[in-house]
């Protein structure tokens, strides 16, 4: 099967466009999705496979939608975190490396997310785990090791260990929107700068440097878990496994999810 055709099958456009036809059909829909889906499982196992691998075994597995958000391409410094998970005020950032990945660039990523994540892991395949190993073993020794496995097991060969040092104010703030920065600042300070436009995001920034640094990371976390606000675990569940996290990160209200989940059911 294409290559090609999976990456655009599994993708948001085309569920969605297919979801809400007037000839949508939830058995032939659901027949092709189990279909590509193995596909994926046993011969190209992309960068999608990984996010909802760590979405159902992790957010709606280990944890619950009502502690715990996910998100894909923060981000963090000048890289892009492929999966970051918000577990209550404690945050972990994995960076996915599939066959199809090089290892260029890891080290690099890394450094930048450890700037904003006391926990850092690197998701791979058994292939990649020794090329993957020596470079943090090599690079930066707190960050975890997780093996997605044949048999599509997460296992954690090299558990993370928490790292603080590496904490930094200016690349926290930047993860926040303004209207999220702001209810930091007026939580902590009972007020907003009173300044320029054109200084406000300076000043704002010098204001949020004066808090603790591990105060200031809970206080971020709390406010990216807030960008994603959905419920109901169970209606999630319903749904088929491969969309999952295609469906979670649409942004849909209560009554399209109930709509998605009727259509597919």
């Amino acid at each position: 099967m294409n290559n090609v055709y999976l990456n655009r099958f599994f993708s948001k456009k085309y569920v969605m466009g297919n979801l809400f036809t007037e000839v949508f059909n939830a058995e032939v829909f659901n027949e092709e999705l189990v279909n590509n889906y193995n596909v994926l499982t046993k011969g190209y196992r992309n960068e999608f496979f990984f996010k909802n691998t760590l979405f159902n075994k992790l957010v709606l597995g280990k944890y619950s939608l009502n502690t715990t958000s996910a998100f894909s391409e923060v981000v963090v410094g000048k890289s892009k975190a492929d999966f970051v998970l918000i577990n209550r005020n404690k945050g972990m950032v994995y960076e996915i490396k599939t066959d199809l990945d090089n290892l260029e660039r890891l080290v690099y990523q890394l450094e930048d997310y450890s700037a904003a994540f006391s926990e850092v892991y690197v998701v791979t395949s058994e292939k990649n785990y020794y090329p993957v190993y020596k470079a943090v073993k090599e690079s930066n020794p707190t960050v975890g090791i997780i093996v997605l496995t044949d048999k599509v097991c997460l296992s954690v060969r090299k558990k993370a260990i928490e790292n603080d040092s590496s904490l930094n104010h200016e690349v926290l703030f930047k993860l926040l929107r303004k209207k999220e920065y702001e209810e930091i600042l007026f939580l902590k300070f009972g007020c907003l700068p009173e300044v320029r436009p054109v200084q406000y995001f300076k000043t704002s920034l010098q204001w949020f440097k004066t808090l603790n640094i591990k105060e200031a990371q809970r206080l971020v976390f709390n406010q990216l878990r807030k960008r994603i606000v959905i419920e109901e675990d169970e209606l999630l569940k319903g749904l088929p496994m491969p969309i999952r996290w295609l469906i979670y990160t649409g942004n849909f209200n209560h009554k399209e999810l109930r709509e998605i989940y009727d259509k597919l059911n």
